[in-house]
């Protein structure tokens, strides 16, 4: 066997080469070894707590038990009602594995149903063999050999390649490919010593010709940076390295996937970062972690570790990641989560501090995963705290970071402005976003992964509406049209935006996004400037100063998004975003005046309300928003129906959403009620209070049939932890109901639901909410403009003042504001007194003094 030669550009490019050698190591060499069996069997005994804070048994016993689950189930099944293209019908469509190839759905066509069956979820056909292959290889039991090979062999016994015929329009690779050949794959390796050489043959000719000879195809012509490349490539590495010692072709193999790997990382962000954003490219780096670990333990030698993408990414990954809620932000397809543990966790046993922080932070040592079980060595992952701002700036992707260190009980807001030369694919038009996260909650949120096949929410998905940036004359034309690319009122580049200037500080953060490139085209100059600042104040207050200019006049509008559970309150000049655990105080400014509206957007209602703040129409403009998260404790929302369904999920199963009404002719107080006509139900939107607290749930109901109950849901990570079955109304008259319960331990959200399965009708109104906790209500701040926000704006709160202070960069001028006679001539000041010396924070000027006397002063850039 020979492996293929890299190019001398390609050495010279990426500083690597690949040796394959022509004696393979034996089998098992993918993840784990001979030598590595011993430490795997010895898990099931041990009972001490190590130094990652996990009992090796306790972890091993509830993926055995996870394993034992799935011998006990039936053979797996899998059924998906397929969502219609363009708003068009869905259509179910099941399968259940065996010999026969799945049934073709030629038209549905623009649905992949294959890549959920093969993809890692909670059930699929690659998670079945990941548990079955590591109880076998741990306690040696046949049952899960067996149970393994019963699945490998039905996916052999397939005709053609392992992909879904019906979407790709001819013979390709795709992700069901990629993930069917990495688990076949692992089997063949981990099982090899145990399978008969009939089995081998047919496992290996399966590999090869359903699965491998397709990948090289697709993995030496695929876009390098997408995600759908990178698993071709990494299966392409991964099923060779299984088959290097009887397959002439797969050194030539490994060499194209390494390769591949090393342009991968060369497309990724310079100054750090993945170009898809935390989920797909979560999804590729994910993959790459498993090719380059098995690459480890197959003896295959190559440098991409020290490759500056994996080198910057745990820092990354740490800025991300927001200490209030455990998880990063995403903007474009997907949303918060917690990304790159598997990449981590490789980089970790490296000996990276920050990357060992960061997979032990996001608690993968709390309940290992197999391949979390397989890699924990406590010698080599070792923890360190970080000892630098997390406040970061990664221009190359597009993001900046704006936070109070480690903080979890502080603001957090993350920022979007970029690519400004790269065009991602799964990238929305979203430049001069932001989302912000308080107590727990992201309170100004982004509508999360784009709707494919209905066009109103595709539109609010993936266009410039859907997100907290600028948007122009948004009247009722552009708000009916589903083009979420409208010229000369939103953003339609990806591209041509960027973070500016970026600094952080103890005390505070800016940045600047220029975002106006990307709302030109190449005939039409919609925007001359669009420069969006951001001061953060720490610890919770964000200024926000849009600088806009068009060739011609234009209603300017500053959005601010917020999740599909909470709801926008408008009191005159100054909004409020409300979650069950707080709430975000909104108060834009302009001296080209500001009308401010509230909205769902028609057919995305689920996506969340946003707040229009918008000017008169003119040629160009300021507007100064400033945003203060607060803490609010309300668990639920509209409980009389009186804002229609907002708070409330009623029930879309079985073509039941019309059963679902607000009923303005029935009600126990005020004006509304919600009723349900024979089978349906309304869950109040998720409250989240800490395990061990008492709450008291009250509603009024009546019904004029039988079948009205309730139940309270306690759950967490998407699994039950608890449910409590409530009684319901009986009769035609209003009677209150009351149940008084204690969030049981493990619990990371509640629902309330209100029921009625049966016939006839039932009302619910006047539904609260009531925790015991221990906390007191955050008093408003007080936001006061400075010349309708043309020189700045003031904050007041928890006892500190911080006054924004707005002008022409080396022009000194005097303010009088909040008691205090401020004198600057930078083009940005904020001044903050109140706790102790004042302290200021100046972008391009000279000076500052606050009554009389000059003030030390953190400089942003020149």
């Amino acid at each position: 066997m020979h492996g293929a030669k890299l190019s001398a550009g390609l050495i010279a490019l990426f500083g690597m080469a690949t040796s394959v050698a022509l004696a393979a190591p034996a089998h098992p060499r993918i993840w784990i070894t001979a030598d590595d069996l011993p430490r795997l069997q010895a898990i099931a005994d041990d009972t001490t707590e190590n130094a990652l804070g996990c009992v090796p048994a306790e972890a091993w016993a509830k993926i055995l038990a996870r394993a034992d689950q799935l011998v006990a189930a039936p053979a797996y099944h899998y059924k998906v009602n397929m969502p219609g293209r363009e708003g068009a019908p869905p259509q179910m469509w099941e399968y259940t594995l065996s010999d026969e190839r799945p049934p073709r759905h030629d038209d549905y066509s623009h649905y992949p149903p294959w890549t959920a069956m093969f993809q890692e979820r909670s059930d699929s056909i690659s998670t079945r063999l990941k548990y079955f292959l590591l109880a076998w290889v741990i306690t040696g039991d046949d049952v899960y050999y067996e149970k393994a090979r019963e699945i490998v062999m039905h996916l052999c016994a397939w005709d053609d390649m392992w992909h879904d015929l019906s979407t790709s329009g001819g013979q390709r690779s795709s992700l069901d490919t990629s993930h069917g050949t990495i688990w076949v794959s692992m089997f063949y390796d981990w099982c090899y010593d145990e399978l008969s050489e009939a089995d081998r043959t047919v496992v290996r000719q399966a590999l090869l010709e359903k699965g491998l000879e397709w990948l090289a195809i697709g993995a030496a012509k695929g876009t390098v940076y997408h995600n759908i490349t990178v698993l071709q490539v990494c299966a392409l590495g991964i099923g060779s390295i299984a088959i290097m010692d009887e397959e002439e072709r797969a050194g030539e193999w490994i060499d194209l996937a390494l390769s591949r790997i090393a342009e991968n990382f060369a497309e990724q962000g310079a100054d750090g970062g993945a170009m898809e954003g935390p989920m797909y490219g979560n999804y590729a780096a994910s993959a790459i972690a498993d090719l380059l670990w098995a690459t480890q333990t197959a003896e295959i030698e190559h440098n991409l570790l020290e490759h500056n993408y994996l080198r910057t990414l745990p820092r990354y990954c740490v800025s991300l990641l927001d200490p209030g809620t455990n998880m990063q932000p995403c903007f474009g397809d997907g949303g918060p989560g917690q990304a790159f543990g598997h990449t981590n966790l490789t980089l970790a046993l490296g000996g990276d501090p920050d990357a060992a922080w960061y997979c032990q932070r996001i608690g993968m040592f709390d309940e290992p995963t197999p391949r979390t079980l397989i890699a924990m060595d406590p010698e080599r992952i070792q923890p360190v705290d970080p000892d630098y701002n997390p406040s970061q700036a990664f221009v190359d992707v597009g993001y900046g970071i704006l936070r109070d260190g480690f903080d979890p009980t502080s603001a957090f807001m993350a920022f979007k402005a970029g690519p400004p030369a790269k065009g991602i694919g799964h990238n929305h038009y979203d430049h001069n976003s932001f989302v912000i996260s308080y107590a727990g909650a992201w309170i100004a949120s982004d509508p999360g992964y784009r709707d494919y096949f209905h066009p109103a929410r595709r539109k609010y998905t993936v266009s410039s509406l859907g997100h907290s940036t600028v948007v122009l004359d948004m009247d009722e034309e552009y708000l009916a049209s589903h083009n979420y690319r409208s010229a000369g009122h939103e953003q339609v580049k990806l591209t041509d935006s960027r973070i500016a200037e970026f600094f952080a500080g103890e005390s505070y953060d800016y940045l600047l996004g220029d975002g106006a490139g990307s709302y030109n085209t190449d005939e039409l100059t919609v925007l001359d400037r669009f420069d969006r600042q951001v001061i953060f104040a720490k610890p919770n207050v964000f200024f926000v100063r849009d600088t806009l200019a068009a060739p011609e006049p234009h209603r300017f509008t500053a959005l601010t998004h917020t999740g599909g559970h909470n709801a926008f309150q408008i009191d005159g000049q100054q909004a409020q975003a409300i979650a069950s655990t707080c709430l975000l105080q909104v108060h834009p400014f302009s001296p080209d005046g500001i009308t401010l509206t509230t909205a769902r957007y028609l057919e995305a209602e689920s996506r969340g309300p946003y707040l229009a703040a918008t000017t008169e129409p003119v040629k160009q403009t300021t507007i100064v928003t400033a945003l203060i998260p607060r803490h609010h404790m309300e668990p639920i929302t509209n409980g009389g129906f009186e804002n229609g369904m907002v708070g409330w999920t009623p029930r879309s199963a079985q073509n039941q959403m019309p059963n679902h009404v607000v009923d303005t002719e029935v009600a126990h107080s005020g004006a509304a009620s919600g009723r349900i006509d024979n089978n349906g139900y309304y869950y109040t939107r998720p409250f989240h209070l800490a395990p061990g607290t008492e709450f008291t749930a009250r509603w009024w109901g009546k019904c004029t049939g039988e079948g009205a109950h309730g139940y309270v849901y306690h759950s967490a990570g998407g699994k039950s932890v608890k449910r409590v079955e409530l009684a319901g109304p009986t009769t035609d008259e209003w009677t209150q109901f009351e149940y008084t319960g204690i969030i049981p331990e493990g619990t990371e959200q509640t629902r309330l639901a209100l029921q009625m399965f049966g016939e006839g009708q039932c009302w619910y109104d006047d539904v609260e909410v009531i925790a015991a906790v221990d906390q007191d209500a955050a008093e408003p701040a007080t936001v006061t403009a400075l010349d309708e926000g043309a020189s700045g704006a003031v904050v007041e709160v928890d006892g500190i003042t911080h006054v924004l202070l707005c002008g022409e960069a080396g022009q000194a001028r005097t303010i009088e504001a909040a008691g205090h006679t401020f004198v600057t001539d930078a083009e940005i000041a904020v001044v903050t007194v109140g706790d102790g010396a004042a302290r200021a924070f100046m972008l391009r000027g000279e000076t500052i003094t606050v009554d009389g006397q000059a003030r030390g002063h953190v400089a942003g850039n020149a």
